[in-house]
């Protein structure tokens, strides 16, 4: 099975990096092994700033199940999405009060199965509010969000490949080492035989020219030899620079 879930869950980690929630992955909540694919946990850092849609209410503790468009969210991963609140509150936060947790499944395709069973209510297109047993959880579904770039993230895991591409090209990662993230998340589209009209080294290309435009302008002519730094300039703009340099070189005699 390819590893969905870990490529998901590096993802939102590098979504979050900056604000004030950490991301734990694969959380053992139990003392029989029973993970949970992610734990968005609040803590010091900047808010996080114009959140996917389905983000906007983040608790101090968000537990967060996924199933990637091979698999199903179905009632069963409700109820393992609850038993795994339930073990991870009585192991990391008794103490705190329920308003204080948030439960999320996030589902590539709808869940149909699931639909007819209980009652989804709509929030926004792809968000929905699920009563379970007392609690709330939110429902977002990746290929029905608006394709925007706040939702470059969830774009990249919809399994759609006009999607994937809009995602890639729009998402503004954090960390400076996901190449491997991005590059396996591309190969594992290939292998499920999604054609990607965007290949791999549009990433590449896309990553360097966002780096790029982070550089202050000295960074980025360093190591430029001279004619490169003059490349694009008009002649106007070439003689206005030859004058001021022979006014510097003047003023220094």
């Amino acid at each position: 099975m390819i590893d969905w879930h870990r490529l998901f869950g590096l993802t939102l980690e590098d979504y979050f990096t900056g604000t004030h929630y950490r991301v734990e992955l694969e959380k053992d909540v139990a003392r029989k092994r029973q993970v949970l694919d992610v734990v968005i946990v609040r803590g010091s850092g900047a808010a996080l700033d114009d959140p996917c849609d389905g983000l906007e209410d983040l608790k101090p503790h968000n537990l967060l199940t996924y199933k990637s468009g091979q698999e199903s969210l179905d009632a069963w991963a409700i109820d393992e999405l609850i038993g795994h609140y339930v073990n991870y509150r009585k192991a990391f936060a008794p103490r705190e009060p329920t308003h204080r947790f948030g439960l999320y499944a996030v589902t590539t395709r709808r869940p149909r199965a699931l639909a007819h069973q209980v009652t989804l209510e709509p929030v926004k297109p792809g968000v929905y509010r699920l009563p379970v047993v007392g609690r709330m959880i939110t429902l977002i579904v990746l290929r029905e969000v608006e394709v925007c770039p706040r939702n470059a993230l969830w774009s990249l895991f919809s399994f759609e490949a006009a999607r994937v591409a809009l995602g890639a090209e729009s998402y503004r990662w954090r960390q400076d080492d996901h190449l491997p993230i991005l590059e396996t998340i591309y190969q594992r589209y290939r292998e499920t035989g999604i054609p990607m009209s965007y290949t791999f080294e549009d990433f590449r290309h896309d990553y360097e020219r966002e780096l790029l435009e982070r550089l202050p302008p000295e960074e980025r002519l360093r190591g430029l030899p001279p004619e490169e730094r003059l490349r694009g300039l008009s002649d106007a703009e070439l003689d206005r620079l030859e004058a001021l340099l022979a006014r510097r070189k003047s003023g220094q005699h």
